[in-house]
């Protein structure tokens, strides 16, 4: 997602300062990276599942109001849920 979309979207959600909002999203911005590498080397040759996985449990967060806490969670969530369709179509 991009900076300015977040930006925009923390900032109308809940009414806080602009200031507190480019740090949440820096915030979010670095532990997306850092969930990525950690899933990246747990699930070696997975990337393009990890960062499906990423990009849709980043979406549900943000409609959340704590979306750094929430997004590991959703994280290891939605690559639970989309492991199994990766792995049948790998051995089609």
């Amino acid at each position: 997602m991009k900076a300015n979309t977040l930006l925009n979207r923390c900032n109308s959600a809940a009414q806080v300062p602009v200031e507190f909002c480019r740090k949440v999203v820096a915030g979010v911005v670095e532990l997306k990276d850092r969930l990525i590498k950690q899933y990246e080397a747990a699930l070696p040759g997975q990337s393009l599942l990890i960062n499906r996985a990423v990009e849709e449990a980043e979406e549900l967060a943000w409609e959340t109001s704590f979306p750094h806490l929430f997004l590991p969670d959703l994280v290891e969530l939605r690559i639970a849920q989309l492991a199994p369709a990766y792995a049948l179509a790998r051995a089609a």
